[in-house]
């Protein structure tokens, strides 16, 4: 549900923000209020070579008047210059929610470690948010 849209971030905070309107993206809020769905959120970062780097992730689900109702953070590691290029994997299944979601408010942060002025830091792709039915 969230577009194709790759990322560097620089030597101070970088931060991005995508709100998915999971009714508007095509599903239907009985579905949205029962108990049978998984909120599926996943992102790809990693680093340059060169520079090392930080990032952030938090996912918030959030209900008609765009209020938190549960959120998932997650601070991983930081790559260190001249140690590995390997993109990264962070992932988080919602399940049990409640009802009344209506958004996801997918928030990237990232850095260098170095303060090099460019985009030396993060680079962060393929986000996704995706919506499983749960066998009963």
């Amino acid at each position: 549900l969230i577009p194709e849209s790759p990322t560097s971030t620089q030597g101070r905070w970088c931060f991005k923000r995508q709100l998915v309107d999971l009714v508007m993206e095509g599903v239907w809020q009985e579905l949205l209020d029962s108990a049978q769905i998984e909120i599926c959120v996943a992102d790809w970062w990693g680093a340059r070579e060169n520079c090392g780097c930080i990032y952030r992730l938090r996912v918030r689900l959030l209900d008609m008047y765009e209020n938190e109702v549960v959120k998932f953070s997650a601070s991983p590691n930081p790559v260190l210059q001249w140690t590995e290029r390997s993109c990264r994997q962070v992932s988080h299944v919602f399940t049990n929610f409640g009802k009344g979601i209506r958004y996801v408010s997918f928030e990237q942060y990232g850095r260098d470690m170095r303060s090099w002025v460019g985009h030396y830091g993060a680079l962060v792709t393929h986000s996704s948010v995706r919506i499983r039915i749960r066998p009963s």
